[in-house]
């Protein structure tokens, strides 16, 4: 159950990372 939840934050993190570079 934790690999879940740390898959679905390291997916948050690159999305947030992948709009950040966007905006650039």
């Amino acid at each position: 159950m934790d690999g879940l939840i740390y898959l679905v934050g390291l997916i948050v993190v690159i999305m947030a990372i992948l709009s950040f570079f966007g905006l650039r």
